[in-house]
């Protein structure tokens, strides 16, 4: 019944509830799939860091909190904009591209750690370019539209942190050292 209730709302109010349910929904999924593999195959998590390690390994982990403070800079503004102005729902789309196939890297991951071939690898490889490319359209979104978000500034800053972990470090870096 809930996701019917969100369907059919309409205006900056179903706006605003469908880039809630996807930021809640998208958001649960990527951490469960995380919780879940990792759980699973604790002792195959070190695997997936490939070759990265030393400085670069530690430039990630820079990255990583810097991409997380990023999403809760930009994600609260375009909660608080005026949906119908900024085209709340094409965000919306954007974040579901963003949120769902990252949900996806980490069985991916172990899959091809367990089964190493070319299909794995390509699948991965997709699903790593579309979160890269979907965080970077999402980045222009915001760039365009920064003077009627709230902390537009901020909310830009914030989606470009996100875009290089997502885009530069996930997409093209981390495959080509991996595994």
């Amino acid at each position: 019944m809930g996701s019917r209730v969100v369907a059919g709302l309409t205006g900056n109010d179903g706006a605003r509830a469908r880039f809630a349910a996807v930021n809640v929904a998208g958001g649960l999924a990527v951490l469960a799939s995380y919780a879940i593999w990792l759980s699973n195959r604790p002792e195959e998590a070190g695997r997936l860091w490939g070759s990265i390690d030393g400085p670069l390994r530690s430039a990630y982990f820079a990255s990583m909190l810097a991409a997380t403070a990023g999403y809760f800079a930009f994600a609260p503004a375009l909660l608080r904009a005026d949906p119908g102005r900024i085209g709340l729902d094409r965000a919306t789309l954007l974040l579901a591209f963003v949120l769902f196939p990252s949900a996806l890297w980490m069985p991916l991951a172990f899959e091809f750690l367990a089964h190493p071939g070319a299909l794995a690898w390509w699948t991965m490889r997709a699903v790593l370019a579309t979160v890269g490319f979907a965080s970077l359209a999402l980045a222009v979104f915001l760039l365009r539209r920064r003077d009627e978000i709230p902390g537009g500034r901020l909310a830009v800053a914030g989606a470009l942190a996100f875009t290089f972990q997502t885009l530069v470090l996930d997409a093209f870096t981390w495959p080509a050292r991996f595994p």
